[in-house]
């Protein structure tokens, strides 16, 4: 999203800036030690010490004090499979799919949000694994996909992948989910690549996304839109220029705890679990900048509000009363203007519902899959 970007972005710099500080008080002790200033030269060797502290380890603390406990909660972790495979794309990317649960149930492909992977599914995973067939793809460069040659992160070289994955996979009558960027991708295929050659699409879940370019849909909406070419344009190409710089940059940042408050406040509504928090973080961290930076690119030109009337299939709209992402508002048009929608507000929510709010989100879910019908039934 735009303003992660931007948000990560100046968080990156303030983490930079600790190490010379340090270094800065630290000089300042090594001179003024032994001498009249030696109250200053003590102030400035715990300053150093504290910042020390911060730059290795904030993010245990930040983490705790900006979450809450939540009894019989199940942590989130990283999972994995045996059932997996690639397959590979004219663009030479290779995209990576995960199979969990009942091998003969009703197929649902997840596709996850930008700067994320298919871990994020986690609690969802869990939840319905049981009764459904469970498809997991990771966007083209984020998880254990690959980055196309041609650096087309365009929502139409998403939607053609999910594409593929379905044709590959050869489900009949699949339920697409998607989360944020995610969402965007099903719609873009919903919408963009229709073909009557195609096998049908059962139903989609779109959870804490949008219908167009996310600045338009943002917290700060105004301010994002003009600020899009002049400012935001250009940090998405010095990122992709100084990527791997950034990286470890970002990496400083999970571990003092920056990354941490950043993805409290815009992601989560502050019921999160520390555990939660952190998992969210790390999988942002994971992502690389250049990827993320490209992707957000490809939302710049993404819009199909004058589509949304032909989308046919049965759509379940999740949305969250306290996104700062895509504001609730996005999704509110979709349900008016998607023939066949019905939406359902977390509360409280924000743009990680599906890992704060799990229960309901999954609740909400699983009933509108029991809805559908027979007449819809694999």
């Amino acid at each position: 999203m735009p303003f992660l970007l931007l948000a990560f972005f100046l968080i990156d710099l303030l983490s930079i800036a600790a190490p010379f500080i340090a270094y800065y008080l630290w000089r300042e002790w090594n001179e003024f030690n032994g001498t009249a200033a030696d109250g200053y030269a003590d102030r400035c060797l715990y300053g150093a010490i504290a910042l020390l502290l911060y730059i290795l380890v904030g993010k245990f603390l930040i983490k705790t004090l900006v979450s809450k406990r939540r009894k019989g909660e199940e942590e989130p972790h990283m999972f994995d499979t045996d059932k997996k495979e690639t397959i590979k794309r004219p663009d030479g990317s290779l995209i990576n799919i995960e199979y969990y649960g009942k091998e003969d149930g009703q197929p649902i492909i997840f596709v996850h949000g930008w700067n994320a992977n298919i871990k994020n599914w986690f609690y969802q995973r869990k939840h319905f694994q049981k009764d459904y067939r469970m498809i997991m793809m990771d966007l083209a460069g984020l998880g254990k996909s690959t980055r196309p040659k041609n650096k087309d992160f365009s929502l139409s070289k998403m939607a053609a992948d999910l594409q593929a994955v379905i044709d590959h996979t050869g489900v009949k009558n699949p339920i697409l989910w998607g989360h944020s960027m995610g969402g965007m991708t099903i719609l873009t295929l919903l919408a963009k690549h229709k073909d009557p050659n195609r096998a049908a699409i059962k139903a989609a879940i779109l959870e804490h996304t949008t219908y167009t370019n996310p600045v338009r849909t943002i917290i700060f909406s105004r301010l994002m839109t003009a600020i899009q070419k002049p400012i935001l344009t250009p940090l998405c190409y010095l990122i992709i220029y100084l990527s791997p710089l950034i990286w470890l940059f970002r990496w400083m940042s999970y571990l003092n705890g920056n990354s941490h408050l950043m993805t409290r406040w815009l992601t989560f509504a502050g019921t999160q679990t520390p555990k939660q928090l952190d998992f969210s973080t790390l999988l942002s961290t994971m992502a690389p900048p250049a990827v993320m930076a490209r992707g957000v690119l490809g939302m710049f030109r993404y819009d199909v509000t004058r589509e949304l009337p032909t989308i046919a299939v049965p759509t379940l709209i999740i949305a969250a009363n306290k996104d700062r992402l895509t504001r609730p508002v996005a999704s509110e048009y979709m349900k008016k203007h998607i023939p066949n929608a019905k939406l359902v507000m977390v509360t409280p929510g924000n743009h990680q519902g599906l890992i704060e709010r799990h229960r309901e989100v999954n609740k909400a879910a699983e009933q509108f899959m029991q809805e559908l019908g027979s007449d819809l039934s694999i």
